[in-house]
């Protein structure tokens, strides 16, 4: 997976973050958190959840429950300990930071990434944030494939990792689960959250939200391959101030763009798109005196750079691989006469490099060179000019 957090990076965020005023904001309401296995490219169904797990805060139905804690030893439960006490419902106000330890039960016998979907304002239906992650790491992706509701049923997903209402922005800091047979996932064990049978937490994880009074932000573009240019335009924020956009997590660098509001506290500024996998990749604009916070979300779209672009038959040349999925195969086509000319693996930001010969039989002028992800199925298309 990509962007995972290390130290100081945390602090630069939480440094920023710990700043704004806690004065009176508006505020939303955490109402509902899902988890459950997915695939390797955040998707799951209802026989996944059945296979792998599936855990929720809503009580009287066939899944089991999600339980929520303030400490990982769960000795401050948020949520429980019966079954009729699974609900939340948490008021979450700018400025303010939640960390929560969450326990699930479940097989999780073919396990190897889990998302976890966080419902607000008791629409139970469509999550506000839709994540997914490997187990036992805490990188984690926005999620924008099938996903589940709050009653466990097949929904869409948010494909964001932050939630827009009512004044505030609530951003997803932090996400990991781990399997029981990894520490930290067997710390709680012995503390059975319900006298029921069975009932006794089986793998443990936590989540961060953080929550910033917002300003606005709207992007150029929906969609773009790494490196193409985005114009991204900001109000909202004080006048004067330097705000500092992100693309993936607030505080992990590369930053997208540093720029300057004018008197009005608004801004637009020209950037290339940062490197990332295929899919969506949430942007933040946070505002270094204000602490305003406006958010947009951009579809991380493939595409091939030949380097060089013209050569003659039987010549090389190297492809290279932007916004695949991390991690994935990449299979290299020449398109006509279509032919396979070798596969690359992409790295966790969805990039890979390839050197190919032009074949023989390959026709004079400009000829299409097609990268196909092996588990996205994402195409990415280069030209070369044959000479």
């Amino acid at each position: 997976m990509t962007h995972t957090f290390i130290s100081r990076r945390r602090c630069w965020a939480l440094a920023v973050f710990l700043m704004v005023p806690l004065a009176a904001h508006a505020q939303t309401t955490l109402t509902g958190a899902m988890w459950f296995g997915t695939s390797s490219t955040g998707a799951t169904s209802v026989a996944q959840a059945y296979a792998d797990g599936a855990n929720n805060t809503l009580g009287g139905d066939q899944w089991w429950d999600l339980w929520l804690a303030l400490n990982p030893d769960a000795s401050a439960p948020v949520n429980g300990p019966s079954d009729a006490q699974a609900s939340i419902s948490i008021p979450l106000q700018a400025g303010s930071s939640h960390r929560y330890y969450i326990f699930g039960q479940g097989p999780c016998c073919n396990l190897s990434f889990s998302g976890l979907n966080l419902f607000f304002d008791n629409n139970s239906s469509t999550p506000g944030i839709s994540v997914f992650g490997a187990l036992n790491t805490s990188g984690f992706l926005p999620n924008s494939s099938s996903t589940l509701t709050l009653q466990g049923d097949a929904g869409p997903s948010s494909g964001r990792s932050f939630y827009s209402s009512s004044g505030v922005v609530v951003v997803l800091s932090g996400y990991d689960w781990n399997a029981p047979a990894n520490p930290p996932g067997d710390v709680c064990q012995a503390f059975a959250f319900s006298p029921a049978p069975g009932d006794v937490p089986g793998a443990f994880g936590s989540f961060t939200l953080q929550v910033w009074p917002a300003a606005a932000l709207s992007l150029s573009q929906a969609s773009g391959s790494p490196d193409a240019r985005v114009t991204l335009t900001g109000s909202g924020f004080a006048a004067g101030e330097t705000v500092e956009i992100f693309g993936g997590h607030i505080g992990v660098p590369p930053i997208f763009a540093s720029t300057t509001t004018d008197a009005n506290g608004s801004f637009s500024v020209t950037a290339r798109d940062p490197q990332h996998p295929y899919g969506p990749m949430d942007v933040y604009a946070v505002g270094v005196s204000s602490h305003r916070l406006g958010a947009a979300t951009l579809t991380v779209t493939p595409a091939l750079a030949m380097n060089p672009a013209t050569g003659a038959p039987g010549s090389t040349t190297a492809a290279y691989g932007l916004g695949f999925g991390g991690g994935e195969t990449v299979d290299i086509y020449w398109n006509s006469p279509r032919q396979l000319l070798g596969t690359a693996t992409a790295n966790s930001d969805g990039s890979s490099a390839l050197t190919i010969t032009i074949p023989a039989n390959a026709p004079l002028g400009v000829n299409a060179v097609i990268g196909v992800g092996q588990t996205t199925k994402a195409i990415g298309i280069g030209k070369v000019v044959v000479q």
